[in-house]
């Protein structure tokens, strides 16, 4: 049987997404989303080696572990523990979007172009093709191709985020980033086979609503059987916001969040959809 799965790990603020494909029978390929690990706060970097342990996962033999590591925009509670996370598991792939405000991410670079443990490194634009993963195939929504700077925020690093969606079967799993509003009009028509969406920039409001009319353009896009994953990040941003809780309540949208949840794992065959979560 085949398999995809993405986990939405408990890191307290910030994101952190595990994801991992598979055939019965066959070696797992992983990927990982953005991690906000600091020098004493290691809460994605547990995770992950708790769960490679537990696959029986062999360090440094079974390196590079990732097929793919994406930060989907450079603030820190997306791209402070990336570093760590390459340079002790590896990656085939680097991924990172185009920015006006290089900073962090320069050091990403750096270290990308020294490191024996990161295969190779660029950023994305949706007009190239996502590599095979394991059986199932991936597509960048956002950001667009640009030839220099003219697709890129300035004014808005969230908005500069990368929008994954990856596909088994018949079931789509769409990866946000903080990408606000204005993404959303941009971004048009979503997979109509979505059934899980990762509600973006941790439930704010600026993630979800748009202008003063208060327009809901992913919502309006984002297919009703869909469940919605927060990562959530309640200090000291108070996110989710109560006008977003209750905006999918009175919609009766199934949520999951991490900080009621903790580490929420979306699972699916191809055609059906099932929730996992824990503490562990």
């Amino acid at each position: 049987m085949d398999k995809l799965s993405v986990s939405l790990i408990d890191v307290g603020w910030g994101d952190s997404i595990f994801i991992e494909a598979g055939t019965d029978g066959q070696k797992p390929r992983y990927g990982l989303i953005d991690s906000n690990d600091q020098e004493n706060i290691c809460s994605s970097f547990i995770f992950l080696k708790r769960y490679f342990e537990r696959g029986e996962v062999r360090l440094p033999e079974d390196k590079p572990v990732f097929d793919f590591i994406i930060l989907t925009h450079f603030h820190a509670d997306h791209g402070d523990g990336l570093k760590k996370i390459m340079r002790e598991f590896g990656t085939k792939a680097f991924w990172y979007p185009k920015t006006s405000h290089p900073g962090g991410l320069s050091e990403l670079i750096r270290f990308a172009n020294r490191s024996d443990n990161v295969g190779f490194h660029e950023a994305v634009n949706s007009g190239k093709d996502f590599p095979p993963f394991g059986p199932a195939t991936g597509r960048f929504l956002w950001p667009p191709y640009s030839q220099g700077n003219e697709n890129i925020d300035a004014a808005n690093e969230n908005n500069n985020s990368v929008v994954l969606a990856l596909r088994l079967g018949q079931v789509t799993f769409l990866l946000t980033g903080d990408a606000e509003g204005e993404v959303w009009e941009k971004i048009g028509t979503l997979p109509a086979d979505t059934r899980f969406f990762k509600v973006p920039h941790h439930g704010s409001v600026n993630g979800t609503f748009l202008g003063a009319a208060g327009a809901t353009p992913w919502v309006d896009k984002c297919p009703g059987q869909a469940y919605l994953g927060i990562s959530s990040h309640i200090r000291p941003f108070e996110h989710p916001h109560q006008k977003v809780v209750d905006l999918f309540r009175n919609l009766n949208r199934t949520v999951f969040r991490t900080d009621e949840h903790h580490h929420v794992m979306v699972e699916t065959d191809g055609g059906r959809v099932w929730v996992k979560y824990s503490h562990i």
